[in-house]
């Protein structure tokens, strides 16, 4: 059987099938052809009986010629010879792709056969039954780990960037910020944790200036005047900087100290503005503003998609990374839920007829014309070759029925003759 295109290892395979059976149904059809010779001469010389033998051949070979034509004739000339309505299959090719997606529209895609079967599939015990095999579970929650890796490939960095910058900044300048800060404030200084901050400060300060006294030493007489002696400076130095460091240690030690009930005060001050003064949350909203703008801010807000896309695709990849537990759970919430909950068992169900029904109405012509279109593309030997490594086995077997048959509808013939 020759082909121009490649044929798989099942293919080829079906091809001897086919050619062993082409041979079998040759030697049946010779067969009778040598009975019919042999009775035809033994009927001339010994009489009657011979006579049955010879007409069951002659019908025999009648059948099995007939049926030897008809099945070649749908493949290809018989003997070469351009018979009309002969070699059916090449030279109606376009016809048949047509009737084919057409076929396959009407029997396999209708909504409502569709619908039917997935109703009584009953999806959902399917699905949940499937998903109570852990093995399975894992399958899904890589395939799904799988697929959002792929969209985070696909997807344009500039544009999620851009549509993530935009989101954000949106979301904070629709903020009025001076309440939340307002609220804030009054949460950090409840119970004078403030002065823990204050404390630090002071601690840093303290520290700040031990380690500088010998840089601001050596600045000092910059700023004083040129007459005055550096004896001079030197005590007056040592009382400012004395002087300094008494003054923070009292704030430290003193928690009545004044500048302690300066802060409070001001704080307090402050809330207040937050929360009630216009003129402060304007102050706020342009701060808010002039932060949001600077491009720094930008640059970082971009950047989460960046390290969003890379926490993915690489997860995605590590069986055990936290992706994949997340995803797992889902999967096993989703499994348990689907085997307890029966108004989620008719959503899923539901769910499922109604894409299957969108799909068959919105695809099923497109999925017709695929089909038509392919075969279409055939060349007609291709047509012919894969229709008889569909159908060559049966169609030899047809050729073998014709000749037992012919032979046996020959003999009642022959016999029902000779009655009359």
């Amino acid at each position: 059987m020759a082909a121009g295109f490649e044929l798989t290892p099942e293919e080829l395979s079906r091809v001897d099938e086919i050619s062993a059976m082409k041979r079998t149904a040759t030697l049946v059809l010779c067969a009778a052809v040598a009975v019919f010779i042999g009775a035809r001469i033994l009927e001339n010389s010994n009489g009657e009986p011979w006579g049955y033998i010879r007409a069951t051949a002659e019908a025999a070979m009648v059948g099995g010629v007939a049926d030897w034509f008809a099945v070649t004739a749908l493949f290809r000339h018989p003997l070469g010879i351009p018979i009309p309505h002969t070699a059916i299959l090449p030279n109606r090719k376009d016809q048949l792709g047509k009737t084919l997606g057409g076929f396959v529209q009407r029997a396999f895609l209708a909504p409502d056969l569709v619908a039917e079967r997935l109703v009584e599939a009953d999806v959902s015990a399917r699905l949940s039954d499937w998903l109570a095999e852990e093995d399975n579970v894992t399958v899904v929650a890589r395939q799904a780990g799988s697929v959002a890796a792929t969209v985070a490939r696909l997807i344009d960095d500039d544009e999620v960037s851009e549509l993530l910058t935009s989101e954000i900044l949106a979301r904070v300048r629709s903020v009025d910020l001076s309440p939340l800060a307002g609220r804030v404030i009054e949460t950090a200084t409840e119970d004078g944790r403030h002065h823990q901050l204050l404390d630090a400060a002071l601690n840093s300060m303290t520290d700040m200036m031990a380690t500088q006294r010998p840089m601001l030493r050596n600045r000092f007489p910059q700023e004083s005047p040129w007459w005055v002696p550096e004896s001079i400076d030197e005590k007056v130095f040592d009382r400012i900087f004395a002087g300094l460091q008494t003054f923070v240690r009292e704030i430290k030690t003193n928690q009545q100290h004044p500048v302690r009930r300066h802060v409070d005060e001001r704080l307090a001050q402050l809330i207040t503005q937050l929360r009630s003064d216009p003129a402060m949350a304007h102050k706020v909203a342009d701060l808010r503003d002039e932060i949001l703008g600077h491009p720094s801010i930008r640059e970082w807000s971009q950047s989460i998609w960046v390290d969003l896309r890379e926490q993915i695709i690489h997860s995605a990849s590590e069986p055990d990374s936290m992706l994949q537990q997340r995803l797992a759970a889902a999967v096993r919430s989703f499994r348990n839920a689907l085997v307890d909950d029966p108004v989620l068992q008719a959503r899923v169900n539901a769910a499922v007829v109604d894409v299957a029904r969108t799909l068959c109405d919105r695809y099923g012509d497109e999925i017709a014309g695929f089909v038509e279109s392919t075969v279409q593309r055939w060349d007609g030997q291709e047509t012919s070759t894969r229709v008889e490594l569909l159908l060559g086995r049966d169609l030899q077997i047809i050729r073998i029925n014709g000749s037992v048959v012919g032979g046996l509808v020959g003999l009642v013939i022959y016999t029902v003759g000779k009655l009359l």
